[in-house]
């Protein structure tokens, strides 16, 4: 794999990657949008049944590949997995969450889509 993918190791694709992560990786990657459009079902999923995966959530409120739209606040649907929440500027915190657990993590990224 070249760079910048060969960092590490995630399976996502939109709303699945929680779910395939559970059974490979242990670590997703999705985005807000994804998330609420299709992913939430296989967190509460993972979360009932403790399974160590770390989410990886990249908040951008906004639908950046569809015109922009606004998208609502992750954080209100994600209050039962005590979600942590960090600014895309905050490189020692998220450094520090990288590392899967005995259950279910999820990490919140706070950052901007480029503006063309």
């Amino acid at each position: 794999m070249s760079p910048p993918y060969s960092f590490g190791i995630a399976n996502y694709g939109m709303g699945s990657s929680a779910g395939v992560a559970a059974h490979a990786t242990g670590v997703a990657l999705t985005g807000d949008y994804a998330l609420i459009h299709s992913g939430i079902q296989a967190i509460i999923d993972l979360h009932a049944k403790g399974r160590p995966v770390l989410l990886i959530v990249l908040q951008n409120r906004c639908m950046g590949t569809t015109g922009r739209q606004s998208v609502p606040d992750v954080c209100s649907y994600l209050g039962f997995a005590d979600p942590v929440v960090c600014d895309a500027g905050e490189h020692e915190k998220i450094s520090g969450m990288m590392i899967p657990g005995e259950k279910l993590r999820v990490l919140i990224i706070q950052g901007e889509c480029p503006k063309e």
